[in-house]
This record gives structure tokens, C-alpha cells and sequence, in this order.
């Protein structure tokens, strides 16, 4: 007998683009442009995405297996779209947390901008009073004649 192995053009394919998006999320990590959890998790991402690709059957059956699904397709998108929600709740969160942020900064910087604005109004309003007030001691001096 003779074993015939055939191997689809994604199950090169995939796993190669996995290789380059892993190096990339790698490099941006290294250079400070990325946090390790989003590391962790891409990695592993494309990790898992290109072992699908180069084991499909084997995968996805024992997925669906271990899920108590009947269709090994059904038990990929059901694991998928779970990730999916799960990248999405991490997202919002982060969104949310990162607004929070943002309205506390921008809240303090226009309490120090008021805060200098005041303190402005408060000298200019002293040089003010201390010109009136030069006058008015230079008006008597003129009228006293001096």
C-alpha cells in the first residue's frame, strides 16, 4: 500500500504567515511598542491558527470532542467566536479604563489652567491697585505741590 499525503496550499501558507506576524508582535514587544499580555495572547493566537492550519482534522475533532459538538467545523467557530468575544470584552475594558483616564487628565489639566488664569487675574489686579494707588500719591504730591 502506498500512503498518499497531500498537503493544501493553506497548511504552508498559514503557518508561514503566522512565523512572520509572530516575529513582528516579537520585535514590536522588544522595541517597547507592545505589552506582554497583547504578546502572549497574539503569539498564541497564530500559534494555534497555524497548528489548525497543518492538523485541521485532527484538531478540530478533538475539539469538538472534548466540547460534546457532533461537527468538528461547528466546534472551530463555536472556540473562535468565543476568543472573538473575549478579545472584545479585554478591548472595552481597556477602552473604558483608558477614557477614565483621559477625562481625570483632562480635568486636571483645566483645574491648573483655571488655577493660573486666577492667579493672573489676582496679579494683574495687584499691579492695578498699585498703579491707581502711585497715581493717586503722585496727584497729591502734584497738588501739594511738590
Amino acid at each position: 500500500m502506498f500512503l498518499k499525503f497531500q498537503i493544501e496550499i493553506y497548511q504552508w501558507l498559514v503557518p508561514l504567515v503566522a512565523l512572520f506576524f509572530i516575529w513582528r508582535i516579537i520585535s514590536q514587544f522588544r522595541a517597547n511598542r507592545r505589552l506582554l499580555i497583547g504578546t502572549i495572547i497574539w503569539v498564541t493566537f497564530w500559534v494555534i491558527l497555524s497548528l489548525l492550519a497543518m492538523l485541521p482534522d485532527t484538531i478540530s475533532f478533538s475539539i469538538a470532542e472534548s466540547l460534546g459538538l457532533k461537527s468538528n467545523i461547528n466546534a472551530v467557530i463555536f472556540v473562535w467566536l468565543g476568543f472573538l468575544f473575549i478579545m472584545t470584552y479585554y478591548q472595552s475594558s481597556t477602552i473604558e479604563r483608558l477614557e477614565r483616564q483621559m477625562t481625570e487628565l483632562v480635568r486636571k489639566v483645566a483645574l491648573e489652567k483655571q488655577a493660573k488664569l486666577d492667579l493672573q487675574k489676582k496679579l494683574d489686579e495687584s499691579k492695578a491697585s498699585q498703579v491707581q494707588g502711585s497715581k493717586k500719591k503722585l496727584k497729591l504730591k502734584t497738588l501739594a505741590g511738590e
